[in-house]
């Protein structure tokens, strides 16, 4: 009895242990995140209070260890036109037309500017410097002034690279930009994420809405869902169909794409029309690994890092 009641004392102290060392790292994050200005300290940090685990910057290998080489070391504030939501439509225009873009109402310095009484019945506001900063309208007469109002100044207000020390938004301009309506933007819309590595898409990360919640899968090019056994609470357990234009925005991915070492294209088909959504240099931030684990090996062998 006294041997069980030895281990049932050494189960809580270890439990113990792991508690005040998992507090010390999370608060450690938070002081380095507050604090400090390098960014490879705080990105480590961060790192392995998400993943239990060190960056390997010296030797990346997994995808989200070369992603955050990237961040780090290359995909710096001359970069930021592309994660721009304003300003990377003239790249887009460019490259594949203007007909994949959503028709914008407009792009405002402050909310002040914005005359919310000519604004249509629906739109959607999107912060053009980070990711997250929307507010969809469905009805512009239940916009609560000042709420909402106070939302989109929360937003001006933030610098998203403060988040994941992501120096390619350090410099992009704090704008709102009021873009037309999705009618699919309820639970009927779909995003199709293109993983692109050196030009060419590799897999497809699809979301959307599932019991009330964004759930999401990846699919390879032959539109075979990839699962395995291992639990995740995210995973997208309906089958989606093969989008029609399937080829098409596989095509639109690979032409965003040529140019970058890797980025994810995001898309959406709309009444078979194909919309471009955003460039994502850095998913999650880099910091969540992919709960099939394989693929975080697989995917990083495609990353071909500069010398």
């Amino acid at each position: 009895m006294k041997f069980y009641k030895k281990i049932e004392v050494l189960k809580l102290e270890f439990k113990l242990n792991n508690f005040v060392y998992r507090k010390y790292n999370q608060t450690r994050a938070i002081l380095l995140s507050k604090y400090s200005s390098d960014d490879a300290k705080v990105t480590k940090a961060k790192y392995y209070c998400k993943n239990k685990r060190i960056l390997n910057l010296d030797n990346p290998q997994e995808f989200m260890e070369k992603i955050q080489w990237l961040k780090l070391y290359h995909y710096k504030e001359g970069y930021g036109q592309y994660v721009d939501k304003f300003e990377v439509r003239s790249f887009v225009e460019t490259k594949i037309g203007k007909k994949y873009l959503n028709d914008i109402i407009g792009v405002y310095d402050t909310v002040e500017e914005i005359d919310f009484e000519k604004l249509p019945k629906q739109y959607a506001i999107k912060g053009t410097h980070g990711s997250g900063y929307n507010l969809i309208v469905k009805d512009t007469s239940s916009i609560n002034n000042t709420d909402d109002k106070n939302k989109l100044k929360s937003f001006l207000s933030s610098n998203y690279y403060d988040k994941y020390r992501e120096a390619i938004y350090k410099d992009v301009k704090p704008r709102l930009l009021i873009e037309k309506y999705i009618s699919n933007f309820d639970e009927g819309l779909i995003d199709y994420k293109f993983y692109c590595f050196h030009g060419q898409p590799k897999y497809i990360l699809v979301k959307k809405l599932e019991d009330g919640k964004q759930k999401k899968c990846f699919y390879d090019l032959n539109w075979k869902k990839i699962t395995s056994n291992e639990n995740d609470i995210n995973r997208l357990e309906s089958e989606i169909e093969k989008p029609a234009n399937f080829n098409e925005m596989l095509k639109v991915a690979s032409v965003l794409s040529d140019q970058f070492i890797f980025v994810r294209v995001d898309l959406y088909s709309i009444e078979d029309k194909v919309l471009f959504g955003e460039l994502t240099f850095f998913p999650t931030g880099g910091h969540n690994r992919f709960p099939i684990d394989y693929l975080n090996l697989e995917m990083g062998k495609l990353i071909k890092l500069p010398v």
